[in-house]
């Protein structure tokens, strides 16, 4: 038995991107053989990781989590200029962690997710990974 081995039990899966359960071990593995990981509130199609350190080549690395695991960009962090137009066309203030996220990246650049991931697991070494 692994520490991954939940991931089994709770069946947790990206079938919508035909990933299995042993799909996502298997990735696991490798990230962990590289960088160290722990994972935690695992559910059937997410679960959060943790990475021991980072690569210095961070866009690599984001482009193998974004390949893995697309709605990390498609459905969060590739939409955050939506999600700022609607806090400014309803006028509230953009809360800070989001511009943490954002510093010094280009909205208008059409692939600042990346970006945005590279500066989230650049300062918190962790990341929500799901597939819906």
């Amino acid at each position: 038995m692994n520490e991954f081995d939940i991931i089994k039990e709770k069946k947790t899966n990206g079938a919508n991107y035909d990933l299995s359960s042993e799909d996502i071990i298997n990735k696991l593995i490798d990230w962990n053989s590289k960088y160290g990981v722990s994972i935690s509130h695992v559910d059937h199609n997410r679960f959060e990781i943790s990475f021991t350190t980072l690569p210095d080549n961070l866009e690599a690395l984001a482009q193998d989590i974004y390949s893995f695991c697309p709605d990390i960009i498609e459905q969060g962090y590739g939409c955050l200029d939506e999600m700022i137009e609607m806090f400014e066309e309803s006028e509230q203030l953009i809360p800070d962690s989001i511009k943490e996220q954002i510093e010094g990246v280009d909205l208008n650049d059409d692939g600042y997710g990346l970006k945005v991931l590279q500066n989230v697991m650049s300062k918190d070494k962790k990341l929500v990974l799901w597939w819906d």
